[in-house]
């Protein structure tokens, strides 16, 4: 079982943080991700049964699990699923490390065709230090660029 304690080690650090979480043990969100990516779901066994096992394989009031309760577990996994610990074991090991998985965002003409952008966008976008505002200013009627600052002014000349 060599090959499945470094299957342990990285679901248990998967998503750890810095620390990695590796050192502590296997959470029960790790766990159930395990049974997830190496496909062993099904009627027999679903989510649920896998948070029961882990609930009665860990200490009370712990979190985590060590990889001796993970052991186990796995027997508690393969007698539920009406096969060997090796059988449960190799399909854990086949499916290697963790999976990470994420969404990819669309193409979006509006946003990526920057020929499609209008006004103040296409000038730069908004801005909060746009100069004196004072009665002066807004009686101005000299001409403007998009975001309303006159070109005449001391403003547009520094930036």
């Amino acid at each position: 079982m060599a090959d499945i304690r470094s299957v342990f080690q990285a679901f248990a650090a998967f998503g750890g943080g810095r620390d990695g979480g590796a050192a502590a043990g296997l959470e029960g969100r790790a766990f159930s991700k395990i049974f997830k990516d190496a496909g062993l779901y099904c009627r027999k066994f679903t989510t649920t049964d896998a948070d029961l096992i882990f609930t009665s394989v860990k200490a009370k009031g712990a979190k985590r699990i060590s990889f001796d309760a993970f052991e186990q577990a796995l027997e508690k996994v393969a007698a539920r699923k009406g096969s060997s610990l090796p059988e449960v074991a190799a399909v854990i090991v086949a499916a290697g490390g963790p999976k990470a998985s994420g969404t990819r965002a669309q193409a979006c003409r509006f946003y990526d065709d920057k020929s499609n952008w209008t006004s103040t966008a296409k000038n730069g976008g908004p801005t909060n230090v746009d100069g004196q505002k004072d009665l002066r200013s807004l009686c101005d009627r000299t001409p403007a660029d998009a975001r309303g600052i006159s070109k005449a002014s001391n403003f547009s000349r520094q930036h």
